[in-house]
């Protein structure tokens, strides 16, 4: 009488098929595609006792397949073809709806017949090598598209540098000119108003050359990051205390909240100084007269399920006007008018600053409740190198997700 239940070789070998698809599917998340496509061509060639085995990719429909790994092939290109004159070649295609490549199989003449079971396991083998140059296709495309990107973004930055270089002389020897009038014999109110506005206009023009160079320097990993310990309670106390120095008496209320207890972090001094000063200029520059500035700091957990780290967070709150979309505010041509005056560029650089130091600068915010900017800053910058590439990190996270 025959059992119902499938032979004990069967069970077998449905678990090493399964056990191979878990492997292999595993290094398709872990590694790179080639190792998987590397192990399928000599799993295939062990399967089928073939001399060699040829993994092809088709780069698009008018040019030939190129050979991405090989399997079975030792020594010089003439031991190579002698081994393969003459053998049987064998073509299996990766892909239904759309043709990604092929395996080419070489066997001896006279070789047996692939047994059906050896069939079952190469469709197995052929799926996952069609996955394999799938996200190897992928891959070389989001590398491509990021050196294009990285050579522009170098392009601009080097035109920007340039043009700002030139434009900071000119504007230089300006001021200059500007100062010999102010010291010209005696010039009266109306003439004094008017050399200070045109110092202002070039010290702004001059600001926003600076931010645009160092923008620049930011997304082509020109910018320096040198970490050191640091005391993160009292440094923000003394940046907050510099701030309502420059604020003066224009009728701000001020709340700190700052404890002791912060733990200290290894980070760039210079940096956090620069993102805290650009956040507390922006709140009393938005807060109405008789309005109140609110700066906390404490410890939070990651905001993603899969950040384990820990953060020292600078929040810095204003009653202003508000913001309507809290994302577009950092992006660099986003402008925010309010008695005739402009943030420039400096939320943007802000950002990208804290990221290059391994955090975020967060905003809430809605029209007429004012705005919350955060400084998350981990404990230790992401990277012990003196020197982060803004583009070159955010691309390569975008590989490994």
């Amino acid at each position: 009488m025959m059992s119902d239940s499938p032979a004990p070789e069967r069970d077998d070998a449905c678990r090493n098929r399964l056990e191979e698809s878990r492997s292999l599917a595993r290094m398709l998340s872990e590694a790179d595609p080639l190792l998987v496509l590397q192990t399928v061509a000599e799993s295939i060639r062990t399967a089928t006792d073939s001399i060699a085995v040829h993994i092809e990719r088709f780069r698009d429909a008018a040019s030939a397949a190129i050979v991405v790994v090989s399997a079975g092939l030792n020594g010089g290109i003439e031991k190579r073809n002698s081994e393969l004159e003459g053998a049987n070649r064998l073509v299996i295609a990766l892909g239904r709806s759309e043709r990604t490549g092929s395996v080419v199989l070489f066997r001896s003449p006279g070789s047996p017949r692939v047994d059906p079971a050896t069939l079952e396991r190469l469709t197995d083998l052929a799926t996952w090598a069609t996955l394999a140059l799938r996200q190897s296709a992928l891959l070389d495309d989001v590398r491509e598209t990021r050196d294009e990107c990285q050579r522009i973004v170098e392009d601009k930055y080097r035109l920007i540098s340039g043009v700002g270089g030139e434009l900071k002389e000119r504007l230089g020897v300006a001021a200059e000119y500007v100062q010999l009038l102010d010291t010209e014999g005696e010039l009266n109110e109306r003439e004094q108003r008017y050399i200070a506005r045109s110092r202002q206009s070039i010290d702004a023009v001059i600001r926003v050359i600076n931010d645009l160079i160092q923008l620049s320097r930011i997304d082509t990993g020109n910018l320096s990051i040198r970490p050191e310990p640091a005391n993160i309670a009292i440094l923000t106390r003394a940046i907050v205390r510099d701030s309502q120095l420059a604020a003066g008496t224009i009728g701000l209320a001020w709340d700190l909240s700052i404890p002791d207890e912060l733990p200290a972090i290894t980070t760039d001094i210079d940096y956090v100084r620069q993102v805290l000063d650009t956040l507390l200029s922006n709140a009393v520059r938005f807060s109405p007269i008789g309005g109140r500035i609110t700066v906390r700091a404490d410890v939070r957990p990651g905001r993603r399920k899969w950040d384990a780290q820990r953060y020292v967070c600078l929040s810095v709150a204003d009653d202003g006007p508000g913001v309507g979309d809290n994302e577009l505010i950092f992006e660099e041509v986003y402008r925010v008018e309010r008695r005739g005056e402009k943030p420039g560029f400096r939320l943007a650089i802000a950002r990208r600053i804290a990221r290059l130091l391994g955090g975020e600068l967060t905003l809430e915010s809605e029209p007429g409740r004012g705005s919350t900017f955060t400084l998350w800053l981990p404990d230790v910058p992401p990277d012990s190198s003196p020197t982060y590439t803004g583009l070159k990190q955010e691309t390569d996270l975008a590989l490994l997700r």
